[in-house]
């Protein structure tokens, strides 16, 4: 998300780029070709009106001076942090109240749920700037409405997670038995995981710890149906038996069960998963990146105006 919001405020005229801990680091798995910047870098100069987004896990720094010895938070310019994870504010807060105390302006929110925790319990004023679905994973109506998928489940490698390493194990054993096939996407591009998306059954996802948790709105655009945790925050854009299959939490077995019958249903269920489809499409295409550019726009351009 930071580097869509790099790439989208430098469209429309604002000076923006990705800061990075060490150089020549970047995620080569995303082919986004944004402006970087890096720490360690004597090229970095920050100005004292320069604003730099921080993401929670990092606000007071200890994280990242764990490993690079730096002082994060001296940058000598404005703050604000970026908060994705509601799970995570704790733990980037270290022993600060509130994002004031480290000296931050403001938050921006991805999700309503986290912009009412940071208000209500942290005194901290927060804009949403809603996350946005690349265009690429959007399936176009045809593929939406069509049943001619391929019979597979599609996981995004969740490693250290320990329901990720019972759910897979799980269904290695069982699905080929039943003549469908599953594929854990690795060494994958982003835009190569759209593709297997597009053209997949399902995608299941048991991370419990994300607010938007990015790889289910995705299959949504991509007509790949849902079925995974509410994780945190989940309410705001997810509804069981509508839009996703939905599951609290760490009930692993409930959602390998549901996810055993939708495969042994499959050709009787058609109707119903068309819906669903529907529905996760419909969802997936609010989290647009028009709007996102449109809160960007409005959250920064008065802050670069003081």
């Amino acid at each position: 998300m930071l580097y869509t919001h790099v790439r989208l405020l430098r469209s429309s005229g604002i000076p923006a780029f990705v800061l990075h801990d060490r150089y020549p680091f970047r995620p080569h798995w995303l082919q986004m070709n944004v402006s970087r910047e890096y720490l360690d870098r004597r090229s970095f100069q920050p100005r004292p009106r320069d604003i730099v987004v921080i993401p929670e896990i990092v606000a007071d720094g200890a994280h990242v001076r764990a490993y690079s010895k730096k002082r994060f938070l001296n940058i000598g310019c404005r703050r604000v942090v970026f908060v994705q994870g509601s799970s995570l504010i704790m733990a980037g807060l270290g022993s600060a109240q509130n994002y004031r105390e480290l000296g931050y302006e403001g938050a921006i929110a991805v999700m309503p749920h986290i912009q009412a925790i940071l208000e209500r319990h942290f005194s901290t004023s927060a804009a949403v700037v809603p996350p946005c679905v690349a265009p690429y994973f959007l399936a176009d109506r045809l593929q939406i409405s069509s049943s001619h998928r391929k019979r597979q489940i599609v996981l995004v490698p969740k490693m250290g997670c320990e329901d990720y390493e019972m759910m897979a194990s799980f269904l290695r054993s069982r699905l080929p038995g039943l003549g469908w096939r599953l594929i854990e996407l690795k060494d994958k591009s982003h835009r190569q995981v759209a593709r297997v998306m597009q053209e997949s059954a399902f995608h299941l996802n048991v991370n419990c710890q994300e607010s938007f948790n990015a790889t289910v709105p995705e299959a949504m655009a991509a007509g790949c149906i849902p079925i995974c945790y509410e994780a945190f925050g989940g309410r705001d854009f997810l509804e069981d038996g509508k839009n996703a299959y939905v599951f609290p939490n760490h009930h692993i077995f409930p959602l390998l069960e549901r996810t055993l019958e939708l495969v042994q249903r499959y050709d009787r269920m058609q109707s119903q998963l068309t819906a669903i489809r529907r529905a996760g499409w419909a969802t997936a295409r609010r989290f647009s990146e028009r709007q996102t550019m449109k809160a960007l726009l409005s959250y920064f351009r008065p802050m670069l105006r003081v």
